[in-house]
């Protein structure tokens, strides 16, 4: 069994991380408006916060969304989610950093647990692309709430983590 605390700080860091980066691939590859992208970056931590019902029996998930809860307990600030989606290179930097947690779960976590993290960072992904509409026209007219760049880049995220879609 492996929790968060069992790992470096700078594995737990990079762990932190890879929740964000899992929503930048999707919020990269289709940039929309700055509201858009908040909005994309709120519902990714909405799902997260709200998912350990859904991962109790991941410890390393569970203990992950446990350690965030904690953080927003004691009002610690998080990264501006709008600056990391939309700052040069966020795409390619952000796929970066899930092969490194990729690997890191290979070399840390139990095959059930890592198996289990890399299917939560591309539900991450996935609450990323259904954060809004996409595609809007002139005064937020038509739009889709997932567009086949975010669909792409979904399918891009799972195959980077080794997950079956």
């Amino acid at each position: 069994m492996t929790v968060i605390g069992d790992l470096t700080p700078e594995e737990q860091g990079l762990l932190l991380s890879s929740l964000d980066a899992a929503a930048i691939v999707v919020s990269a590859a289709s940039p929309g408006r700055k509201e858009e992208t908040a909005s994309e970056g709120f519902a990714v931590a909405e799902y997260v916060l709200e998912s350990l019902g859904s991962h109790v029996a991941n410890p390393l998930v569970a203990a992950t969304i446990i350690a965030l809860r904690d953080r927003v307990e004691r009002e610690e600030r998080f990264p501006d989610y709008v600056e990391l989606a939309s700052r040069p290179g966020a795409g390619q930097q952000a796929e970066g950093i899930l092969r490194a947690t990729s690997a890191l779960l290979e070399a840390r976590a139990t095959p059930d647990e890592a198996r289990g993290f890399r299917e939560w960072l591309v539900a991450i992904a996935e609450a990323a692309a259904g954060a809004g509409k996409e595609d809007q026209g002139f005064l937020g007219t038509g739009g889709v709430m997932v567009n086949e760049k975010e669909r792409a880049a979904v399918r891009e995220v799972a195959a980077m983590l080794g997950v079956a879609r």
